[in-house]
């Protein structure tokens, strides 16, 4: 990841997510947080789907770094990282989050 002069290596399992901000993403690490103008798809596509699964359209998740789930509102769910960070899920995400961890 370039940052002015400077190029940045995010090894894959310190990413905790991906979420979309405007014509960017937002790469978040435990310890730092990078734009990369990109698209959620090209991430999606590029990460291992054991890893990562796309639990809305505006996040990709490391499934490594749940911490737990919570119902949010009736058929809702949200993910609580071991950041801290809380990211909801869609219904469709939710299910792909099932299959990743066998649920």
């Amino acid at each position: 990841m370039r940052v002015g002069q400077k190029i940045h290596l995010i090894p894959v399992p310190e990413i905790v997510c991906i979420r979309s901000d405007g014509d960017y993403v937002q790469i978040v690490t435990d310890r730092e947080k990078f734009l990369k103008e990109e698209t959620m798809k090209y991430f999606e596509a590029g990460l291992p789907p054991a890893l990562f699964v796309r639990v809305h359209r505006s996040c990709i998740v490391n499934v490594e770094k749940i911490l737990r789930i919570e119902r949010y509102e009736k058929q809702q769910r949200i993910l609580i990282l071991k950041n801290g960070d809380r990211v909801r899920t869609s219904t469709p995400g939710y299910r792909a989050l099932q299959s990743a961890l066998n649920l």
